[in-house]
């Protein structure tokens, strides 16, 4: 950081104050308002002039309260980052919240989390180390699929402006930029918003997004977003505790879950909420892997039990040790310690029936029958491998490894997509990639 950056912003803080410093009078105020994208855009323009006693929108009156309130947020310092303190929000504001969050079906897990679970959730809700964290992850990413944009301008009796202008899909439409006598700075300062907010009409363009009525529900779910996994293994643990258990005589425990989700490799496709199966999802790493080495595990979970961990325990290190013999997978995890690759163990082994049987399919559709036959003869020794949603590597008795398909270049553990020719897979294909039936050899030659 520059030694000059640290007064660049109340200089120009400064420079915005001065504009309404001796006479803060206001002669106009033009607000544009507008969004596009998907649907339909809107656009509203609005005009509101000073009149005696104070001021008018067309023919009705504005009080000059409101036009105080906005002059008034405007001079107050700059507030650099979101914060509970910044947003004018306390721990009392934050217990009130807590009777206000829906238990809707977005809001399943709240609904349906056990007494433990939901304990959790408001101790941390309530706590404003907790959300002073988890509040800047509000402004952090793109969340809608319009573009909004807010410019208000004031202008003075002598012919001077400031800027008030945001193009922001955030909570309360900041940050915002005030700009003044050629300078600009940047403020999280919610009384703009609430400010921009009381000069608008009802339904005028992206008053709502101002004001955002749903604040404490994008809080909360921000909150059991950085929760989810203690929450998911609190639903464990009060569901399977004796396997969690188990597994921990041999194993870290780092995420566990039990849901009905499905994939190439395992589960059950949904069909209207019939037929469904639910997995205890867990991933483990032993003390001895690779740090970016660990087992994906699922097993089933009926009838209030998990079945399999006792299988697990005694064969699934056979397949570590396949896994972690193959020189140049090895050699790939010690070279790119941030990639992440899991064995993945399905029911009673790591290469389940459902995987084979799409793995035979797609092999149909490549005209490479002959090597989903060889796959088949050692379908019990052969060990799967997942980078990302939908790259997956088979990992064969004799240490060659093959490519069955990808999504992400990240999945080609080290090559380039122009080394493989790739069709559209026959089941669970994604938007990118496809499936291959590469070959490598242990040494990290591609055969075929």
């Amino acid at each position: 950081m520059s030694k000059y950056s640290l007064v660049l912003i109340p200089l120009t803080f400064f420079a915005i104050v001065s504009a309404f410093g001796a006479d803060p009078s206001v002669h106009k105020i033009e607000i544009k308002s507008s969004w596009g994208g998907l649907g339909v855009p809107q656009q509203t323009q609005l005009v509101i002039q000073s009149a005696a006693g104070g001021y008018k929108l067309g023919r009705k009156r504005v009080g000059t309260t409101s036009v105080d309130a906005l002059v008034a947020a405007i001079q107050q310092a700059p507030i650099g980052k979101p914060s509970l303190e910044g947003l004018g929000l306390t721990e009392l504001w934050l217990h009130e919240q807590l009777a206000g969050i829906p238990r809707k079906p977005s809001w399943w897990k709240l609904k349906g989390g056990s007494p433990r679970q939901n304990a959790l959730f408001e101790k941390s809700f309530t706590d404003p180390n907790f959300v002073d964290n988890v509040l800047p992850s509000l402004f952090e990413f793109s969340r809608t699929d319009d573009y909004p944009s807010v410019e208000v301008t004031l202008s003075r009796e002598d012919g001077s402006t400031v800027t008030i202008s945001s193009h922001s899909q955030y909570s309360f439409m900041l940050p915002w930029n005030i700009s003044a006598n050629g300078t600009t700075f940047s403020t999280f300062n919610p009384r703009v918003s609430a400010a921009i907010a009381s000069l608008m009409p009802n339904k005028t363009t992206n008053k709502e997004r101002i004001i955002d009525s749903d604040f404490n529900v994008e809080l909360a779910e921000a909150v059991m977003k950085h929760l989810e996994r203690d929450w998911n293994l609190l639903g464990v643990e009060d569901k399977a505790g004796s396997t969690l258990a188990l597994l921990r005589t041999e194993y870290t425990v780092k995420t566990a879950d039990i849901n009905p989700y499905h994939d190439v490799a395992f589960g059950k496709k949904w069909n209207k909420g019939k037929g469904e199966e639910e997995n205890l999802h867990a991933t483990l790493q032993r003390s001895t892997f690779p740090k970016n080495f660990y087992d994906t595990l699922i097993l089933l979970y009926k009838n209030g039990e998990v079945s399999g961990a006792d299988a697990f325990i005694r064969n699934a290190g056979q397949d570590e040790g396949l896994v972690l013999s193959v020189p140049w997978f090895v050699q790939l995890l010690a070279k790119y310690p941030r990639l992440g690759v899991s064995l993945l163990w399905v029911h009673q082994q790591s290469f389940s029936d459902k995987a084979m049987k799409n793995f035979a399919a797609d092999m149909h559709a490549l005209g490479k029958d002959s090597l989903a036959e060889e796959v088949r003869k050692v379908q019990q020794d052969v060990a799967v491998l997942n980078v990302g949603y939908g790259d997956y590597w088979l990992v064969m008795p004799d240490r060659r490894m093959i490519l069955w398909r990808y999504e992400s270049v990240i999945g080609l553990l080290g090559w380039q997509k122009s080394d493989f020719s790739a069709k559209e897979c026959t089941d669970y294909g994604g938007v990118t990639g496809g499936c291959v039936g590469a070959v490598v050899s242990p040494d990290g030659v591609l055969v075929h």
